[in-house]
C-alpha cells in the first residue's frame, strides 16, 4: 500500500488559502480529511468552507429567484443560504452529541469542518449549474418546469454533501480510529433527518422562484407543513376533489314544511306546522 507523502509542518501553515481549500474539497479530500483529522488549518478551513457555501448559495438563490424579477432575486440570494445554514444550526447539536455518547474522539471544530466543507461542496455544485438554470430561463421556460428544475437541482446537491460528509466520517473511521463504526449508523440516520428538516424549512421560507403572475411576496403563508400537505393532497387525490355531494331535497308531507330545525325526524319533529 502506497503512503501519502505528508508535507513539512512549517509549509501546512504558510499554504491554506482560499485556492487550496477549493482545490482539496474538489479533488484531493483525503488530504482534506487528513488535515481535518490532524487539526492543521482548522479556523482557516472552517472560514473557507462557510463563505464558500454563503456566497454560492446566494449566487444560485439569486438565479432562482431572477424569474420573477430583480426583488425576488435578492430575496432567494439571500434565503437559500439560510435555508442550508439553518437547517445545520437546527441539526448539528444533536448529531455531535450523539456521536460524543457512541464514542466518536472527533472534536466539536473537527465535525463542524467536515460538515461544512461537505456542504460547501454541495454549495460548488449548485454555482456550476447556474448557466443551465440561465439557459432554461433565457429560453421562455414556463414557472413549473423552472420550479420543478431547481428541486431537483437543490436535493442532487444535497444528496452530493451528504455523501461527502459520509466519506469524510468512513475515512476517519477506518484509517484514523478515531469514529466508531456503529455511528456509521447513526450518521445515515441524521442524513436523512437532515433532509426531513431541509424540507420543511425551504417550505416555510419559500417562495424562491416566485411567479410573475403574482405580486412579490417575502414569505408564502402556509398553514401547517409541507408533510401534511403531501398527506392531505394524497387525500384529496384518493376520495375525489373533497366537495360533499348535494343531500337530496327532504320530501315533506302535502300541506307540511319544515322551520330551521337542526335535527328534523319525521314524522315526530315538533318543528312541523301546518300551512294555513
Amino acid at each position: 500500500m502506497t503512503s501519502i507523502p505528508t508535507r513539512p509542518a512549517t509549509a501546512r501553515g504558510t499554504d491554506s488559502g482560499f485556492g487550496l481549500f477549493l482545490t482539496l474539497i474538489l479533488s484531493d479530500r483525503e488530504r482534506f480529511f487528513t488535515e481535518i483529522m490532524e487539526c492543521d488549518g482548522l479556523r482557516a478551513k472552517l472560514v473557507h468552507a462557510f463563505s464558500t457555501l454563503l456566497a454560492l448559495c446566494a449566487i444560485y438563490g439569486g438565479a432562482a429567484g431572477a424569474y420573477a424579477g430583480p426583488a425576488q432575486a435578492l430575496s432567494a440570494a439571500i434565503k437559500l443560504p439560510l435555508l442550508f445554514l439553518g437547517t445545520l444550526a437546527i441539526c448539528f447539536p444533536g448529531f455531535f452529541v450523539v456521536q460524543v455518547l457512541v464514542g466518536s474522539r472527533l472534536r466539536l471544530s473537527q465535525v463542524l469542518a467536515l460538515v461544512l466543507g461537505a456542504l460547501s461542496l454541495g454549495a460548488i455544485v449548485l454555482a456550476a449549474v447556474v448557466p443551465i438554470t440561465a439557459f432554461f430561463l433565457l429560453t421562455g421556460a414556463n414557472y413549473y418546469f423552472l420550479t420543478l428544475l431547481h428541486v431537483v437541482i437543490v436535493l442532487g446537491a444535497g444528496l452530493v454533501a451528504m455523501a461527502v460528509l459520509h466519506e469524510g466520517l468512513a475515512f476517519a473511521c477506518e484509517k484514523r480510529g478515531v469514529y466508531p463504526r456503529k455511528a456509521m449508523t447513526i450518521m445515515r440516520v441524521w442524513a436523512v433527518l437532515f433532509a426531513f428538516v431541509g424540507i420543511q424549512m425551504a417550505w416555510n421560507l419559500q417562495p424562491f422562484v416566485g411567479d410573475r403572475g403574482q405580486p412579490f411576496g417575502l414569505f408564502r403563508h402556509n398553514e401547517g407543513n409541507f408533510y401534511t400537505a403531501v398527506v392531505y393532497s394524497l387525500g384529496r387525490l384518493t376520495h375525489g376533489d373533497g366537495k360533499a355531494a348535494a343531500e337530496p331535497p327532504v320530501a315533506y308531507p302535502h300541506g307540511w314544511s319544515h322551520v330551521e330545525h337542526p335535527k328534523f325526524q319525521w314524522p315526530h319533529d315538533s318543528s312541523l306546522v301546518r300551512r294555513p
